[in-house]
């Protein structure tokens, strides 16, 4: 499952030259062949493993990276917040998402799975209202609805039985909205090595007693499972931070459609399941109205910008 960062490439002093957008645009792609291919491994393990362990080693493996990458005092450095509840709170809820969507795609496809997961950013544009202070208009307003209604295409409640794993990527998607909305948020107060290092530490501490309760002791073959998991999930959210740091946030946006055809090869490939007609044709509205949706905040983005550079704009 991918997290979202706000770093912004200008922050790091780096300047957009061609060569450094194409390598945050090739380091966005790569993290989502490895969100995807993480996910493969965790549907593989649902088979033999209860999920609140897969979910616990997902998160011990990633802490564990952590104090690989930054040792010692550099380490001890990673707790230092200025706003540790919103934090702490924002690591709860990618817990929460991890948990839900590892129970999910162990009973449906990964390629449905990734494609309601879509709908997420169309939260976030219904949860900026209140939680922002934005306006939206009606256009935006317009393809939410339509991306709503991909998502009625894939599921035809009514025409099919609703497998209750469909609500759960779902809750997921919303989830995962108000997710990047405190990531937002706390990009401009904290590091992104900061609010990684969190999502790593809440996720232990809230799944080690859950995992618990569920342990069985794995096999060797499963502890290895565990710890790609963890490293790959991890690893790939480190891989993010760089990509933002190197191409702005909403150039990089459009290219996470392209987890959706790792979704559906590792899908085939691996578990010989290809989703239908409608589900193809669900993921392309809902894609379609995600990069209008795209398209829309870049135009209001430059207009934000334009207004500004006038002396109409904030001081």
């Amino acid at each position: 499952m991918a997290e979202q960062n706000s770093a912004d490439p200008s922050s790091d002093g780096q300047q957009d030259n061609p060569n450094t957008v194409l390598t945050g645009i090739g380091l966005a792609m790569l993290a989502g062949f490895l969100f995807v291919t993480s996910d493969s491994i965790v549907k593989l393990a649902t088979g033999d493993l209860p999920v609140p362990m897969i979910v616990w080693g997902r998160f011990a493996a990633h802490m564990v990276l952590m104090l690989m990458l930054f040792p010692g005092r550099r380490f001890i450095d990673l707790f230092k917040v200025k706003r540790p509840a919103m934090v702490i709170a924002r690591g709860v809820l990618l817990l929460t998402c991890t948990s839900l969507f590892f129970t999910a795609i162990g009973h449906i496809g990964l390629a449905e799975a990734n494609a309601i997961m879509f709908v997420s950013p169309f939260f976030v544009v219904a949860l900026s209202i209140p939680l922002l202070k934005e306006k939206v208009g009606i256009r935006r307003w317009s393809a939410v609805l339509v991306g709503f209604m991909g998502i009625l295409i894939i599921l035809r409640p009514g025409f099919q039985e609703v497998h209750w794993a469909y609500l759960l990527i779902v809750g997921v998607a919303f989830f995962y909205g108000l997710f990047t909305i405190l990531t937002r948020t706390l990009s401009f107060t904290e590091t992104a090595t900061s609010m990684w290092f969190y999502t790593a530490l809440v996720g232990l501490l809230g799944s080690t007693p859950v995992a618990i309760y569920h342990w069985q002791t794995p096999t060797a073959e499963q502890w290895l499972m565990l710890c790609v998991i963890g490293v790959i999930g991890g690893g790939s959210h480190y891989i993010v931070i760089q990509a933002y740091r190197r191409a702005a946030a909403s150039l990089l946006a459009p290219f996470q459609y392209v987890q959706i055809i790792w979704a559906t090869a590792f899908g085939f490939f691996l578990f010989g399941h290809l989703p239908d007609q409608w589900t193809f044709a669900g993921a392309a509205l809902i894609i379609a109205s995600g990069l209008y949706v795209w398209l829309r905040e870049r135009q209001l983005g430059k207009a934000r910008r334009s207004a500004s550079w006038r002396g109409g704009g904030p001081r």
